[in-house]
């Protein structure tokens, strides 16, 4: 079994706090590329990691939050994508030694998924992929993604990381004050999804400070999975010419046990954060019972952001059929994507709880099948039940598709059915026989 995974099975681990923050305290400035210093000033980079080691960190974190290409493109220096992340890990890994792990500090690329954006899932897996390769090469325990407002690219991270490496993935997302990210998904709705794409631990980092992120691994623990957190000190305020944050160390410390109740399994600070927090959140772990995590599992499907139990009994749905809607046979014969996405709207109008697709009679084109499946994405909330035997096409849609698609079972046994059981594992999908529905 991995350590990182051993170890958050029986314990709760400490993460670090801020490297921004310390950076900035040592002469960043703010137009500077943190991540730069990686081979500018590592000496500098070294400390940082030293003070959260020597503060008690169990895990430590590479200084390549930002580092992927998108991201160092705006300081010209999107061709040192490998050497930056390569030293950060290099130089934390130094750190470290065997006291303890390495976690790749991986952010989002700062572009939108379309249809909002440009941002395309082959394009953010390639970019994800290149930062993960050169972090792995420099010796990291664990793949850290954090601080992401959209699943969709979270997805397509966790995806790159699981085709590029064999380490723990750790998926953590950012929430607003309502309670939900910026595109509109619930903690409970992004911890299923991470769950079933092979996440090993999910949670929830930045942006508010502990007290409501508590809430927030309340919701993520229904889906039985173990969880991180790491608060923000709260918002910065400019004192004297200087970025100054709340001392959160009581409100923060006073609400350890809530949280390791709540299946944190990993816990540290964000924005903010120094070691002085990390020291006393060590110290009250030291006073601390772990107890098991509980779940009972439920057949739960997703969008990007709902989530349906398909026990809760008189659902209704919504059909995209090329059996039953003449109009839509023709529209996919003639690759008439535009009818596709009047009819998504249609749906989305709908009330319905969830939408049943079934376009094979009229689409055998694999690439088509997905375009179709990506188009209605984009304006129907609810999850998706998708019908068919064209292996090749539910791949290609599952691996685009933003939430935990269902997949019926075929009625017969196929030629390949091990493969398609294969790919709707690989994709956290939920296998439905048709009697259910």
């Amino acid at each position: 079994m991995n350590e990182f995974i051993k170890a958050i099975r029986e314990r709760v681990l400490v993460y670090d706090g801020s490297k921004g923050y310390l950076l900035q305290k040592m002469g960043l400035g703010g137009g500077e590329c943190a991540e730069e210093w990686n081979l500018t000033k590592k000496d500098k980079v070294r400390e940082v990691y030293l003070s959260y080691r020597n503060a008690g960190s169990d895990v430590i974190q590479t200084n390549t939050f930002p580092g992927n290409r998108c991201q160092l493109e705006k300081y010209g220096l999107a061709d040192k994508t490998y050497e930056i992340n390569f030293e950060g890990a290099r130089l934390a890994c130094e750190v470290m030694g065997s006291r303890g792990f390495v976690a790749a500090s991986v952010g989002p690329t700062g572009r939108m998924f379309e249809p909002a954006g440009d941002l395309t899932f082959e394009e953010a897996y390639n970019v994800y992929k290149e930062q993960i390769k050169a972090l792995a090469d420099g010796g990291v325990d664990v793949i850290n993604f954090e601080t992401f407002t959209d699943l969709a690219e979270m997805r397509a991270a966790l995806i790159a990381a699981r085709e590029t490496c064999d380490l723990p993935v750790i998926c953590s997302m950012t929430f607003e004050a309502n309670g939900k990210t910026l595109m509109g998904t619930d903690p409970y709705t992004a911890a299923v999804v991470l769950k079933s794409l092979g996440a090993d631990m999910v949670g929830t980092n930045c942006s508010l400070g502990p007290e409501h992120l508590l809430g927030i691994i309340r919701e993520m623990s229904k889906a039985g999975v173990y969880l991180s957190v790491k608060p923000n000190a709260g918002l910065p305020e400019v004192v004297d010419g200087k970025t100054v944050y709340c001392d959160i160390t009581s409100q923060f410390t006073a609400l350890v046990k809530d949280y390791v109740n709540a299946g944190v399994r990993l816990i540290g600070g964000c924005c903010g954060t120094t070691p002085e927090l990390i020291a006393a959140l060590k110290k009250e772990l030291a006073e601390i019972e772990v107890p098991p995590i509980d779940y009972s599992p439920a057949l739960v499907i997703t969008s990007g952001t709902k989530s349906l139990c398909l026990e809760s009994g008189n659902l209704s749905a919504g059909y995209l059929s090329s059996e039953q809607d003449g109009e839509l046979a023709d529209a996919l014969k003639s690759r008439d994507l535009g009818f596709i996405a009047d009819k998504a709207l249609e749906l989305a109008a709908g009330g319905y709880d969830y939408i049943y697709i079934d376009i094979d009679s009229a689409c055998a084109d694999a690439e088509l099948y997905a375009r179709v499946i990506n188009e209605a994405q984009g304006y129907i909330r609810e999850p998706f039940i998708l019908k068919t035997e064209n292996l090749e096409a539910l791949e290609k849609a599952l691996r685009i598709y933003r939430g935990k698609a269902g997949v019926i079972l075929p009625e017969r046994e196929i030629e390949n059915m091990k493969n398609f059981l294969a790919i709707c594992s690989r994709y956290g999908s939920t296998i439905i026989d048709p009697k259910v529905l």
